[in-house]
């Protein structure tokens, strides 16, 4: 049973390098600046989940989820690439990340590491001819991989709980390293659901 919570961009900047120990890779991805992002729905709880599918159904969040994507690297887990009803995610760049070497990804790239992952992401280059911010897509696993590494978190707040979920994603951004950045007013849902947007930076 889920009594109403939210969507979220989380994003990290690769140029700070401390990522990888190879000193070369270091310098590549210094040397193309770039900011990696994650997009998730969580609850009020933090519930991003439940029975392998998304909880929060949101039709503008949907579309806003279109805008920011379309034209990036979009990097997820097997178990989400899986569960796309439409695959690969036209217009951008799609990364699966497992573990299993023989895994086969019609229409994507697959990588075994965040490391693999951001290197594909970085080599890409964008339909509008230039490189482009990652984003990183769930699931949970995924997440919390890269949560240590994020530096903007893009929120859409769904002020809901789900206490039956059985996903969960540290709220990251109530922690006092973290200050609003950019925010919309409260909107709602057909079902009289709410939410808003909220854009926080790491301090």
């Amino acid at each position: 049973m889920c009594i109403c919570g939210s969507v979220a961009i989380l994003s990290f900047h690769v140029a700070s390098g401390f990522l990888f120990n190879n000193k070369d890779f270091n310098s590549y991805l210094l040397y193309w600046n770039m900011d990696v992002n994650m997009i998730v729905a969580a609850g009020d709880d933090g519930a991003i989940g439940r029975k392998g599918d998304l909880i929060w159904h949101i039709s503008s969040d949907l579309r806003r989820f279109k805008a920011l994507t379309m034209g990036h690297p979009v990097i997820m887990g097997r178990k989400t690439w899986e569960s796309l009803p439409k695959k690969p995610l036209p217009g951008r760049l799609n990364i699966v990340m497992t573990r299993n070497a023989g895994y086969v990804a019609e229409g994507a790239a697959v990588a075994a590491s965040p490391e693999e992952a951001l290197r594909l992401a970085c080599e890409w280059v964008s339909p509008s001819g230039n490189p482009t911010a990652p984003f990183v897509m769930g699931g949970a696993q995924i997440y919390n991989e890269f949560m240590p590494l994020v530096n903007r978190i893009f929120l859409t707040r769904v002020h809901a709980l789900c206490h039956d979920a059985d996903a969960l994603l540290p709220k990251v951004w109530e922690g006092d390293e973290w200050e609003i950045e950019d925010a919309t007013q409260p909107q709602l849902t057909p079902d009289g659901v709410e939410y808003d947007y909220v854009t926080y930076r790491k301090r």
